[in-house]
């Protein structure tokens, strides 16, 4: 894991190195942090670097690009490091492929128990925080998906600083793996419920939102769903399960060019065990999640290269 997470390092050091001499490219570098009402944190460290790519001259081509995101996350009970390679071939429509890996370990904190990685084993005379059975970084978990996202901004038919209505709509087929786990093994990680298996599952996100120009920079919905389908070790079908949903009420305050904090409430009708798909669920809220990041480097090279040579040429 030290060797991944060195070798992660030296990948962002030598891309914002070899960025900075190439026009065109564009460079960000952001540090979240991530808390909640269920007693969750987690600090992340993302890098993207945009390539142009297919650009034409029409508003629907004329930021066609390549975008790769580097990037790690750590929180008291597990780290991840994730990368993702983004094409956007036109300004509505993005394919993502991206994969992610990670570990985590388990300890207890005056007598309450963070799981962060372990085989589910449910036991109806155990106290549920009992049920994982693993131990510090007992095997990895990795991830890879497929995706494609559907985006739509108000402004790009009507331009106007108030006329920032969005929309965006995101599909993802993922398979998710616990080295540790055969067949249809039961698994938990991040202190999440234990219902994970090593399986295919798809994702759906829809969200309106409001983009304004002020402290209030945004306001919107959005609706989630994760369901498995298949299990290719056992070879079970995963079709009669209940989906995970989620329903969110979104703000974004933007306190300067570098700094914004959101604040998600969510609502959801998870469960704790895997059900059939007639069981009744009821909507109840879940947590709420504030969001702090930090834009450490934003910038576009381009731009910076040709205020110098214009710069340049005054002084002459």
């Amino acid at each position: 894991m030290k060797t991944a997470i060195f070798a992660l390092l030296c990948i962002i050091v030598v891309n914002g190195i070899w960025a900075e001499e190439n026009e065109g490219i564009q460079t960000q570098t952001d540090l979240s942090l991530v808390f909640s009402t269920v007693k969750e944190m987690q600090l992340g460290l993302e890098k993207r670097i945009i390539f142009p790519f297919l650009q034409g001259t029409n508003a629907m081509t004329a930021d066609n690009n390549i975008t790769l995101k580097i990037g790690a996350e750590v929180t008291p009970i597990s780290i991840d490091i994730l990368a993702d390679t983004i094409w956007t071939p036109i300004a509505f429509f993005k394919l993502s492929l991206g994969s992610q890996a990670g570990s985590g370990w388990n300890y207890d904190m005056k007598g309450a128990r963070m799981n962060g990685m372990g085989l589910y084993r449910y036991m109806e005379s155990r106290n549920p925080q009992e049920w994982a059975d693993g131990s510090g970084f007992d095997g990895i978990v990795w991830k890879v998906h497929f995706g494609a996202t559907l985006q739509f901004d108000l402004a790009a038919v009507f331009p106007g600083n108030w006329n920032h209505i969005v929309m965006k709509f995101e599909n993802f087929l993922n398979y998710q793996n616990y080295t540790k786990a055969r067949g249809n093994e039961q698994w938990y990680f991040k202190a999440d419920d234990g219902i994970n298996q090593n399986s295919f599952d798809y994702y759906f996100s829809g969200f309106l939102g409001y983009k304004m120009p002020i402290f209030l920079d945004m306001a919107g919905i959005q609706f989630e769903s994760s369901l498995p389908f298949y299990n290719p070790q056992s070879g079970e079908s995963l079709a009669d399960r209940q989906p995970e949903m989620f329903r969110s009420f979104v703000t974004n305050f933007k306190f300067s060019k570098r700094f914004n904090f959101m604040i998600i409430t969510q609502l959801s009708n998870r469960l704790k065990h895997p059900v059939t798909i007639d069981y009744e669920r009821q909507w109840k809220k879940y947590r709420v999640l504030f969001i702090c990041t930090w834009h450490l480097e934003s910038y576009n090279n381009f731009s910076k290269k040709q205020d110098k040579l214009l710069s340049e040429e005054e002084n002459e």
